[in-house]
């Protein structure tokens, strides 16, 4: 049931709900839903590539991964101002991937933080 629950709140989700706003959306439904429960279905969920997660400012979030019928793989940006997070295309990066490589014999993989810098609307504040 937990599992079935947590997919279920991630599919709703809009965003990138953290663990405790996971756990809010199934105790709705599911009164009594332990917050070490929904971390542990995550972790779980998360090694068998149902779901994935992202380091921001605010802390880990989470949402489904593209093999669950989430979002296309991709990065993340926070715009330290505001605190939006922005999803980029996955090959944004690909240049200073393939950089990085070749000069440090370093393989980047950004899919679990968020780069950092401002968005479109504080830039022009």
């Amino acid at each position: 049931m937990p599992r079935r629950a947590v997919i279920d709140a991630l599919s709703r989700a809009e965003g990138h709900p953290t663990v405790e706003q996971i756990t809010a959306d199934i105790a709705e439904r599911w009164p009594g839903i332990h917050l070490t429960t929904v971390y542990r279905t995550l972790e779980t969920l998360a090694e068998v590539g149902v779901v994935t997660h992202v380091h921001l400012a605010s802390g880990t979030a989470y949402h489904l991964a593209d093999t669950a019928g989430g979002m296309p793989a991709h990065v993340h940006a926070q715009c330290r101002t505001c605190h939006r997070v922005i999803d980029l295309p996955d090959d944004v990066l690909d240049d200073v991937r393939r950089r990085l490589d070749a000069s440090a014999g370093f393989r980047l993989d950004p899919h679990h933080v968020a780069l950092s810098g401002l968005c479109r609307d504080c830039a022009d504040d």
